[in-house]
């Protein structure tokens, strides 16, 4: 029987078809579906943040596309087209745009950003594109910048926190610590300890004294003060009319005390008085005659 197919056609098909399956698998490990329906957008960027083909595209994070063709725009310089596939299921709205986010552990993707325009835009239309400053970014142009500007300062304080690490005094202190430490320990021990002995005696104390307190209080509010206050009362009174009395020139006792004359014949007395117990000191004889054996009788 003659062969219908030689062994060169065989191994030809069998070629084309490894091609094919090889094709097919990269193109699905790149995220292309070959046998899906997709439309083709162009969306322009300034900097595409080291984006590359097969990057995803997500809609409010829901994966619709990826990117399929990165290509510089020789004829606008400093512009880069790239170039989407997305389900042909999802219209995009005119005013819509895309943006490139950066992640910290590396990879950029696209996200769309829809518009509110009642009108679509057509496959193959072009999109404006801005560079989305992500985690990644934002720490390349400002934390790390911030850090650099730390890391003399860091380096400053290691520095002195070696000097301060290595200078003896430090063990000293740590020495000090450790005895103060145990000093306060006992401290506490004997405050405890007073607490628990004084101090319930000193209460009982102090609610003695509250009680007696209370008792002279009682005591107080039994004293009739209206009586003690109207017998003051009249006692200044009476002080009052005496020494109303004392400085009038009337009376026994205004006369003793205002009359100056009287005060000068007191005076004048009292000098006689005195000079008569000094004669009498002086000459006995003349005012008292004394003898044992009588009186003996002169010529």
């Amino acid at each position: 029987m003659k062969k219908i197919f030689s062994r060169e056609v065989i191994i030809g098909i069998t070629g084309i078809l490894a091609i094919l399956i090889i094709y097919l698998l990269i193109n699905f490990f790149k995220g292309i579906n070959l046998f899906k329906a997709e439309n083709h957008y162009y969306v322009r960027f300034s900097d595409v943040c080291q984006l590359v083909n097969s990057s995803p595209v997500f809609i409010n994070g829901y994966s619709v596309g990826n990117v399929r063709n990165i290509n510089y725009d020789y004829a606008n310089p400093g512009n880069i087209i790239v170039t989407i596939e997305i389900d042909e299921r999802m219209k995009v709205p005119m005013g819509s745009y895309a943006t490139i986010t950066t992640h910290m552990l590396g990879g950029t993707d696209i996200s769309l950003v829809l518009g509110n325009s009642g009108n679509m835009l057509t496959p193959g239309d072009t999109l404006a594109g801005y560079p989305d400053k992500g985690i990644a970014t934002v720490a390349s142009e400002k934390i790390l910048p911030a850090f650099d500007k730390m890391l003399p300062k860091l380096d400053s304080i290691l520095g002195n926190l070696n000097t301060l690490l290595a200078n003896p005094s430090l063990n000293n202190t740590v020495d000090n610590a450790a005895m103060l430490t145990e000093e306060l320990k006992k401290t506490t021990a004997g405050i405890n300890k007073l607490i628990a002995k004084d101090v319930p005696a000193i209460t009982d104390r102090m609610i003695k004294l509250e009680d007696d307190m209370l008792a002279v209080s009682g005591q107080l509010k039994q004293i009739d003060y209206k009586n003690i206050a109207s017998q003051l009362e009249n006692t200044l009174r009476n002080i009052e009319q005496l020494t109303i009395v004392l400085n009038s020139k009337e009376g026994t006792m205004g006369l003793l005390l205002n009359d100056t004359a009287l005060y000068r014949n007191l005076c004048t007395t009292c000098e006689q008085a005195t000079a008569l117990l000094q004669n009498l000191r002086e000459e006995p004889k003349r005012y008292v005659h004394f003898s044992i054996f009588g009186r003996k009788d002169k010529k």
